[in-house]
């Protein structure tokens, strides 16, 4: 279901959606191969407009019942694992009927960073195949 209020970004039925921050190369590209339906919606300053952390975009796939959150990151990947926490816990109510899936873009992975025990016990607690993606660059995959 479509968050209320709220225009999708995508054709309801659109094969590839692309989230991605304008001027920057990070992207998440959704391919909808099986012509599920679809949305996608800008958090950051879109749906989510005060001044909480939260993550860049959400695409839904209504067919399936999955919710990816998406964090598009420079290399701060502890502050994308707050903002992804911070937008499931805010749009818990509209995202209950939905596997939530948990994806960050980033430019560049601190070696830190993905050592740090924020990053293990995250991945820990969302350790089912596909809940949590972290890339540098893209992430392409099917929806």
């Amino acid at each position: 279901m479509p968050l209320d209020g709220q225009i999708s970004l995508c054709g309801e039925r659109q094969s590839i959606v692309v989230s991605r921050d304008s001027g920057a190369r990070r992207e998440h590209k959704a391919v909808n191969s099986s012509r599920c339906k679809v949305s996608q919606y800008k958090i950051d300053g879109g749906v989510i407009r005060d001044i909480s952390i939260r993550c860049d975009f959400l695409v839904m796939n209504d067919d399936k019942q999955d919710a990816y959150l998406i964090e598009l990151k420079g290399s701060d990947i502890e502050h994308a694992l707050d903002q992804l926490e911070a937008t499931a816990r805010r749009l818990q109510r509209e995202l209950c009927a939905y596997q939530i899936k948990y994806r960050i873009v980033c430019s560049r992975a601190k070696t830190q960073a993905i050592r740090s025990i924020k990053y293990k016990k995250f991945c820990k607690q969302h350790n089912k195949a596909g809940e949590f993606i972290c890339r540098e660059g893209e992430i392409k995959e099917e929806i």
